[in-house]
């Protein structure tokens, strides 16, 4: 019997109207692909008061976040420990059902390099969870300004280190869960395939990257193109400034 339970969350803040049109049709192949699944849709609202039923005592530090993609990406951790399922984005396009990926996992995620919180699985009340609540609670402060903390500093550096994706590697790999048999990470193709380079015109796998499930359109259709620019210079930024710090910390 599967651990992990036939439910997914979704979620898109304020609501689901205010999502791209490409997003809910997205939405519709992660509906049709898992016909026989729950969903749950979350909004901003219906996310909170979920919060403050069943987690009251992270309503402080939920609510003080500066950035609204923090309280997105804080409030799929505490849907996976209250009901378990699947958390998947709403930029993520699904070519077949989850089903098979079951089995007798605990836990299931992505590996793009890192371990990252786009779709991920897991049974209810994992003890991975509580360790994530902590570690939320204290990287939610935001570094002063100093030179040798500028990528700290920095907007998505902070958003990954106090919420996403690099705060969530750390405590996946600090409770040494990449070594438990029924705990899967998978290569990022499986479940965030790149839509442009990794899949012919019928979203068919090229060769080399057979076994997928889904597709992850990273975010950016219906994105203005000056939010576009601006996202691929911070990321360019972020990648310059780690190196220079490096070269500050060796100096320090």
């Amino acid at each position: 019997m599967s651990r992990i339970p036939k439910l997914i969350h979704q979620l898109y803040f304020p609501d689901e109207s205010a999502a791209p049109a490409s997003y809910r049709q997205f939405r519709r192949t992660v509906l049709d692909h898992h016909p026989d699944w729950q969903h749950m849709f979350w909004t901003e609202a219906t996310a909170r008061a979920m919060l403050q039923e069943h987690y009251p005592w992270f309503l402080a530090v939920y609510d003080g976040y500066r950035y609204r993609i923090q309280r997105c990406d804080a409030i799929r951790y505490f849907l996976l420990h209250k009901y378990g399922g699947f958390y998947v984005d709403m930029d993520i396009e699904f070519i077949r059902p989850l089903d098979t990926l079951l089995e007798d996992n605990e836990l299931i995620f992505c590996n793009r390099s890192f371990i990252g919180n786009a779709i991920m699985g897991s049974e209810p009340d994992h003890p991975l969870w509580p360790d994530v609540f902590e570690a939320m609670r204290q990287r939610k402060d935001r570094p002063s300004l100093r030179l040798s903390q500028l990528v700290d500093w920095s907007q998505v550096y902070y958003v990954s280190r106090s919420t996403g994706s690099e705060m969530l590697e750390d405590c996946v790999i600090r409770g040494g869960y990449t070594e438990k048999d029924t705990v899967t990470i998978l290569p990022g193709h499986v479940l965030e395939a790149d839509p442009h380079h990794q899949v012919d015109r019928d979203k068919a796998p090229l060769p080399g990257f057979e076994g997928m499930y889904s597709l992850h359109h990273k975010g950016m259709r219906g994105v203005p193109l000056r939010l576009r620019v601006v996202s691929q210079v911070c990321c360019s930024v972020v990648r310059s400034a780690e190196s220079v710090r490096g070269w500050i910390t060796s100096r320090a």
